[in-house]
């Protein structure tokens, strides 16, 4: 069973890394756990994760002793140790050093035979100089989207499966030999011939994949034109599904589904009184920038929601309406009290009833703000929030730390939640040729 001594860096970029590894000791030196604790009190990612981690640690704590070593579900047995450095460090290497502490532990005989786990490279070069051997995790972009909740399950199926799906509306899910399914996530159940599938969504309440309500439903003129818009609209449509994200990269659709189901819900159906559009359009620790510009609030924010304009210009083509500007569009609804433009700054204290909230760029806030926007959404709501987790547009927010990724996460179990990511480029063939070059030279 190997054994491995962890360095603080490693918990920084993932607090929960422990999930990553089955049947081995995972030391955390002493000195670690006492840079987490400076570090907690900080702000920003360094910080929160920090905290992340020791509120988890405090829980693994109460279950053993660690200098013993307490063994987790996953078969890991984590240990601490209050070993001083055993062994002598070059002239040049500062003893008061973190790193090089743990490296001087790792040099004593009872750990010769440990792996160091680190992200910082000139640890790495130190420990193989001295005969240390070492791992390093995959805590990449590419490796944190791709194992991103996506809200499908996809599997082979037999072709009685499929007749008994269609003939008695629904399936469980174990007669497929699903053994995990989550609420709302939808299914495709393929056979060798591409006509024979099952399209569904797993309904927590009846424990069956059901039928698709929607699937050839014209929303605001709008037809899905792949299977995951399919799902998508399946979503915005169900009134028992209070919460709806959307990811996908440019061009897929996003939001073009959320404004046109959210419209056709407020103009067509009357289900809701209002939509209400909101972008993060700042820095989330400077949201006083728009006193920067000039004009009213309103007009300082219409210059942030370009997307939104051009969606209204791209649905009334759609529809084969007269020829209107998005900005036009866009004051003609908020004239007649059917759309509203949202200041996220202002959130707070806010309390929304009988509305449909989309909120664009969600990537681009924390897990803070996230919690925020959620806990304003009342009684006959809706929250649809989309946006393109590897089109970061704050610098220090790491993918899987957005409030959008782990909202997704966090929320995939709970009935009132749905997910999907898109996949289809639809905006042209170009766009969706360069963005697939684009995310293979920046994710691998």
């Amino acid at each position: 069973m190997a054994n491995y001594i962890v360095d603080t860096n490693i918990i920084i970029a993932n607090p929960f890394f422990l999930r990553e590894f089955q049947e081995c000791t995972v030391m955390i030196p002493i000195y670690v756990l006492e840079e987490l604790d400076k570090l907690k009190s900080r702000e920003g990612n360094s910080g929160f994760r920090a905290r992340q981690f020791l509120r988890n640690f405090k829980d693994i704590e109460e279950k053993g002793n660690l200098l013993q070593g307490i063994e987790l579900k996953n078969g890991v047995i984590l240990k601490s140790t209050l070993e001083k450095p055993a062994v002598e460090l070059p002239e040049n290497f500062d003893v008061n050093y973190v790193d090089n502490k743990i490296l001087s532990i790792m040099l004593a005989e009872a750990h010769k035979n440990d792996i160091l786990l680190t992200k910082d490279i000139s640890m790495r070069i130190k420990a193989s100089s001295m005969g240390i051997k070492c791992k390093h995790l995959d805590m990449s972009d590419k490796h944190k989207l791709d194992d991103l909740y996506n809200g499908i399950l996809e599997i082979k199926v037999s072709e009685e499966s499929v007749k008994k799906f269609y003939s008695e509306n629904g399936i469980d899910p174990k007669e497929l030999g699903i053994e995990i399914i989550h609420p709302n996530q939808f299914f495709i159940g393929y056979t060798d011939y591409s006509y024979s599938k099952i399209i569904g969504r797993y309904d927590s309440e009846k424990e069956k994949i059901v039928k698709l309500h929607n699937e050839d439903y014209t929303v605001f003129g709008v037809k899905a034109k792949d299977v995951r818009q399919k799902f998508a609209l399946e979503a915005l449509l169900n009134p028992k599904i209070p919460f709806v994200s959307i990811t996908s990269r440019q061009g897929c659709g996003k939001t073009l589904l959320a404004l046109a189901a959210a419209l056709e819900q407020v103009i067509e159906q009357s289900m809701y009184s209002k939509v209400i559009i909101g972008k993060n359009t700042s820095p989330i620790d400077k949201w006083n920038y728009q006193g920067f510009t000039t004009g009213a609030t309103e007009e300082k924010l219409l210059t942030h929601f370009g997307n939104y304009t051009t969606t209204l210009e791209n649905l009334q083509s759609i529809r084969g309406k007269r020829s209107k500007s998005g900005a036009d569009m866009l004051n003609a609804l908020i004239n007649q009290d059917k759309l509203e433009i949202l200041d996220i700054s202002s959130i707070l204290g806010s309390s929304f009833i009988d509305k449909i909230v989309i909120i664009d760029e969600a990537q681009s806030f924390d897990a803070h703000a996230i919690r925020s926007i959620i806990t304003r959404i009342g009684d006959n709501c809706k929250l649809i929030l989309i946006g393109d987790i590897a089109q970061q547009t704050i610098s220090r927010l790491d993918p899987d730390k957005s409030g959008l990724y782990v909202a997704i996460e966090w929320l995939k179990d709970i009935p009132e939640t749905a997910h999907i990511t898109l996949d289809r480029v639809h905006r042209s063939t170009f766009v969706d040729k360069a963005s697939r070059i684009f995310d293979k030279k920046m994710f691998g």
